[in-house]
């Protein structure tokens, strides 16, 4: 058989870029919260939008929890504030196990976003100086692939204009905080974190950045170091508090 040599090395060298339509067909946007396909260029669906247990009002800085909703009774800290956009609950707990899970640059854009509406109505009257966030260690980071905090505050960092810095280490391999009780909770943090970063922390007015506040001992053992190295205030920002 005769084989046309011109046709079997023909390239086609002008594929056309993909339309919108075409884009969203191939890859359909999701909802930052459930994961179930939405309509294109949408954020979060109208079920989660529903379904989100959305921090609206008069808040407690002691617990991040509306005035209504407190336990915690203004209980002292050694941070300043804690403030989150959403309650650790149904829809955004699964939001958050997604981001977690999958990494989505979609998702922690909206979250950070969310969190700005907070930071901003609730410490409307503070500038920071530098955002930080929880450390990990080397073999925790490794484990996950990646810090969801670090994440999170870097994404921050560029929305609002301010520098991010890792002001804190961490010593040394701890049991997860979830996977005890409420009491064991202090003692297994308790002097794990250092200050790594003295010439960015002094007299600096600190945001510092976590996914979930559950007991808070890991954001408050963080914000008493913090404050041992001379920082003017440290306050917290969190996705959402349980």
């Amino acid at each position: 058989m005769k084989i046309n040599k011109s046709k079997k090395n023909l390239v086609i060298k002008d594929f056309p870029e993909p339309t919108d339509s075409t884009r969203a067909a191939i890859f359909p946007d999701r909802c930052c919260l459930c994961g179930n396909t939405i309509e294109h260029k949408a954020i979060v669906c109208n079920n989660c939008k529903t379904n989100a247990k959305i921090i609206r009002g008069a808040r407690c800085l002691s617990c991040g929890r509306t005035k209504k909703d407190c336990e915690c009774k203004g209980r002292a800290n050694f941070y300043d504030g804690v403030v989150a956009p959403f309650v650790y609950d149904g829809v955004v707990r699964q939001g958050i196990a997604n981001w977690k899970f999958h990494g989505a640059e979609r998702s922690v854009n909206f979250f950070a976003d969310m969190m700005i509406a907070a930071i901003k109505e609730a410490y409307s009257d503070i500038k920071f100086d530098v955002i930080t966030f929880i450390p990990q260690t080397q073999k925790e980071t490794e484990a996950r692939s990646y810090n969801q905090g670090e994440q999170l505050a870097m994404t921050l960092g560029e929305k609002l204009n301010i520098p991010v810095h890792s002001l804190l280490v961490k010593l040394y391999e701890t049991e997860r905080q979830r996977n005890l009780s409420f009491i064991s909770r202090s003692g297994n943090i308790f002097g794990v974190f250092d200050c790594c970063n003295k010439a960015m922390t002094e007299g600096k007015n600190i945001l510092l950045i976590d996914d979930v506040k559950t007991s808070g001992k890991s954001l408050n053992e963080c914000a008493k170091m913090l404050h041992i190295y001379a920082a003017a205030s440290v306050y917290c920002a969190v996705i959402a508090v349980v």
